[in-house]
């Protein structure tokens, strides 16, 4: 608590900044990167089973990408979004950086025909947005720190193995959400899934809107990493520590800046050990 009170001072007055010591750098850069994650970023790929089992439930699939799309800021330096379709093999709709407007990325889901095929591949498919979809050149913006998402919508027990691609997915740090519905496997859409509590199922596509909210609020809670290469600020006590801090920030802004010394020696005090 006491390092966001301390963000949020840093945040409204930037001189405050100016009063720390050399040798806690890394706490106004971490503050910066907080107040700008408020502005939130995601790239966000759907993959929808289109084999032969989800022929009647593809409407019904595509509405709800369409209301999650609604819901999304989209915007190139926003929210990005891909559409992918699997069965017996894996067809990409449009790339993160395909469309750059919400109504580009509606009127392109909008006219999405199911693909048809058999057997169901979701290995395969799990894997193929792995190597081609949460890429640079595919618009991903994983190296900048940006949040990777995949929602995957199956109607089937997969005929190939998912471990392997969900591990590396995982291992590339994407966060993963798998929703079922009454013929696919529970505990390989929890295998799937970043957290087993991220695996979702519904009877039937058509109930999908009983599960959009839980999942909208899962995705708009994803948190921005701070920066791939700035140290965390863990384990630190600011009262301990930095026992000097506040003498420093006394003297140079007292004169100057009361109301913000006053406010810093609360947090000192009450930072957590």
């Amino acid at each position: 608590m006491a390092k966001h009170l301390l963000c949020n001072a840093i945040r409204c007055f930037p001189l405050f900044r100016y009063f720390f010591p050399y040798n806690v750098p890394h706490l106004t850069r971490d503050c910066y990167f907080l107040a700008e994650g408020r502005r939130q970023r995601r790239d966000v790929v759907f993959l929808l089973d289109g084999s032969d089992g989800t022929r009647n439930g593809f409407p019904a699939m595509k509405e709800f990408v369409q209301r999650m799309v609604e819901r999304l800021d989209i915007d190139e330096n926003r929210d990005r979004v891909s559409v992918v379709q699997y069965s017996g093999d894996t067809e990409v709709h449009f790339y993160l950086n395909t469309y750059t407007t919400k109504e580009d990325i509606l009127d392109s889901v909008r006219g999405l025909r199911h693909k048809g095929g058999r057997p169901l591949y979701t290995g395969a498919g799990l894997q193929y947005v792995r190597d081609n979809v949460f890429t640079a050149t595919s618009g991903s913006r994983r190296l900048d720190g940006v949040p990777q998402i995949l929602v995957l919508l199956s109607g089937g027990r997969s005929s190939d193995s998912v471990d392997a691609a969900a591990s590396s997915l995982k291992e590339l740090g994407v966060l993963t959400f798998g929703i079922g519905s009454r013929g696919s496997d529970s505990r390989e859409l929890q295998r799937i899934s970043s957290d087993p509590n991220y695996a979702l199922t519904v009877s039937d596509f058509s109930e999908l809107p009983k599960v959009q909210e839980q999942l909208l609020a899962s995705v708009k809670a994803v948190a921005i990493p701070i920066t791939p290469t700035s140290p965390a600020v863990t384990g630190m006590c600011m009262a301990e520590r930095h026992s000097t801090l506040c003498l420093a920030f006394l003297l140079h802004a007292l004169p100057f800046f009361f109301p913000l010394c006053f406010l810093y020696i609360k947090i000192c005090e009450q930072w957590e050990c």
